[in-house]
């Protein structure tokens, strides 16, 4: 069943333990919808109508549907017992020992989750609210010694793999809902507590980025290119009660004493109309909306005397095409943006010379599909660039959507390395010696 959920990978050791209660769930539901849906019709059938055209007051007389029913509360405490309770008792019982585990420290926000390290000593540091600020949002004292080796990092959790991890999660603000889908950890923050969890992880991410390759065809995204007329100039008169919100102007305009009053692509709604009206003007030039935001241009505009407009893979968006409007450019060809900034590709690729196009890891761009496309490569396998992400799926706030984090599985070699890096950073590096004293001791010593 699992399969066909369209579940993430799976990268943690109580992931598939996680997996199979959740399918042992759906064959319930997927039995219950199939066994009621076929008990609703048999009834309809059986109790038409036409079969009882008088009503029988004392009913069906068999227990069927309450021998149902208990079965179905049996198979709910089986799943409930047997399964869901003994692994969530796992989950915030049997704790690794902290001495055996990485142990970081998350603070969240509206909108970011701040991640704390303890450091060499393993000791977390002071922190105090009053020095809370857009440079220290966690208040770390630094005067303390216990944090002067302490290391943060805002949106980017990072843990080396096959090692246990104990995350301590607290929120600064509203509830926000701590949310690792490839690990299958999930965990409310509530303001005012300290809430600990656990997971280890077996996966790195780049063996999850594998996992999750597939095959995008740069071919399918081309043959939807098309030639687009661009929009027609016009000179209007406008009047006071004119409100023209399809047309959009094609120059700036000024009021008698040279304050602007509308600036080009702006829409000449019946406000912008009556301060136009206002200023003593009666005409403008002004032309519909392209609505081409979703498109990228497949070749490079230029006007008559060689200025450039528009250059290929830009999109079109309506400053683009008001550009290539004034410049006397009747139409472009152009294409859909593929949309494709979330993956990277995950092989390499070179033209007929011989010439690198792309390298794995490489960013999918409407540049790089352009270059693919004109090297004649129809298909090339990508990825997701973040396929282990730190999502909150707790609604809270309008900015929700914003507060996504990245979660960087590595080995314990390269964990190590990172950390020393981190470290480095807060040891300020040292001064360079004077020696300007010492050029001028030895001068005098030689006179």
């Amino acid at each position: 069943m699992e399969q066909y959920l369209g579940l993430p990978p799976d990268g943690s050791a109580h992931g598939p333990a996680i997996d199979h209660l959740i399918g042992l769930v759906h064959w319930l539901m997927l039995i219950l919808f199939v066994g009621w849906g076929i008990f609703y019709l048999v009834i309809l059938f059986r109790f038409r109508k036409s079969r009882n055209p008088k009503a029988n007051y004392s009913g069906v007389k068999s227990h069927v549907s309450s021998y149902l029913e208990v079965a179905v509360l049996i198979v709910e405490v089986i799943l409930l017992v047997g399964f869901s309770i003994p692994l969530w008792s796992k989950r915030v019982d049997a704790f690794p020992l902290e001495k055996d585990a990485t142990v970081v420290r998350i603070v969240a926000e509206q909108f970011a989750w701040n991640v704390h390290y303890p450091g060499p000593d393993g000791k977390f540091g002071r922190t105090s609210i009053k020095l809370i600020d857009s440079d220290n949002p966690l208040g770390l004292d630094r005067s303390d010694p216990d944090a002067k080796d302490d290391i943060t990092t805002i949106n980017q959790l990072t843990l080396p793999v096959n090692k246990p991890v104990i995350i301590q999660l607290s929120t600064k603000d509203v509830i926000h809902s701590f949310n690792l889908p490839a690990f299958r950890v999930k965990q409310d923050a509530i303001p005012g507590q300290l809430i600990p969890l656990w997971f280890t992880p077996v996966k790195t991410t780049n063996q999850i980025r594998e996992e999750l390759t597939k095959t995008f065809s740069v071919s399918d995204v081309m043959k939807k290119s098309r030639i687009f007329s661009m929009p027609v100039m016009a000179r209007l008169t406008v009047k006071s009660s004119d409100h023209m919100d399809d047309m959009m102007v094609m120059q700036d305009i000024n009021d008698s004493t040279g304050n602007a009053i509308m600036s080009k692509g702006d829409r000449l709604t019946s406000d912008n109309v009556a301060k136009i009206t206002t200023a003593g003007s009666v005409e403008v030039t002004a032309r519909p909306p392209a609505n081409l935001d979703k498109y990228v241009s497949n070749e490079d505009y230029a006007d008559s005397a060689g200025h450039p407009l528009v250059a290929k893979n830009d999109n079109l968006t309506e400053d683009a095409v008001t550009k290539l409007v004034a410049g006397g450019i009747k139409s472009v060809s152009a294409r859909p943006a593929a949309n494709m900034d979330n993956y990277v590709i995950m092989d390499e690729y070179k033209d007929s010379g011989g010439a690198a196009l792309a390298s794995k890891g490489d960013a999918v761009s409407d540049d790089l599909i352009s270059k693919l496309a004109a090297a004649h490569i129809g298909q090339v396998k990508v990825s997701l660039a973040t396929p282990t992400e730190i999502a909150c799926a707790q609604l809270c706030g309008l900015g929700h959507y914003r507060m996504r984090g990245y979660v960087n599985i590595v080995s314990q070699g390269e964990y190590d390395t990172w950390l020393s890096q981190q470290e480095a950073s807060l040891t300020p590096p040292a001064a360079a010696p004077d020696t300007s004293q010492t050029a001028s001791d030895s001068t005098t010593s030689h006179n």
